[in-house]
């Protein structure tokens, strides 16, 4: 079976993600669940298109598309966040870092307090 253009963009991320060492053996899990999303989703895709076709070659009004999958791609893009390779997650981790510098040349704090002093959490004692 040829890919979609999700997939492949899947294996172009991950391909990066471990080249920049961001992804690690305990993911695999996680990258076989994006994998198969990313499948069905562009499985989705052909089906959408067969569904247009057969719309202007039986002269219907709407096409007859199945039951619509609304879950796939939200959690697809949650797969991809807990992996680092959102947007998102490449702002949040940039965020930190940058924290984590200034905090370091005033005081030693964890990452952990930075994040939380950026984000404005602050820990009840």
């Amino acid at each position: 079976m040829a890919r979609g253009p999700v997939r492949d963009g899947f294996e172009k991320a991950l391909k990066n993600a471990r080249r920049q060492k961001i992804i690690y053996a305990r993911h695999e899990g996680t990258i076989a669940a994006a994998r198969a999303l990313a499948d069905k989703i562009d499985q989705w895709d052909v089906i959408v298109q067969w569904a247009v076709e057969d719309k202007e070659a039986l002269g219907l009004q709407r096409p007859v598309v199945p039951q619509n999958d609304n879950t796939s791609l939200p959690t697809f893009l949650k797969y991809m966040d807990a992996l680092g390779l959102t947007v998102a997650a490449d702002r949040a981790e940039t965020k930190v870092a940058t924290a984590a510098a200034k905090a370091k040349g005033k005081q030693s704090v964890s990452k952990l307090e930075v994040l939380q002093k950026e984000v404005g959490v602050a820990v009840a004692s």
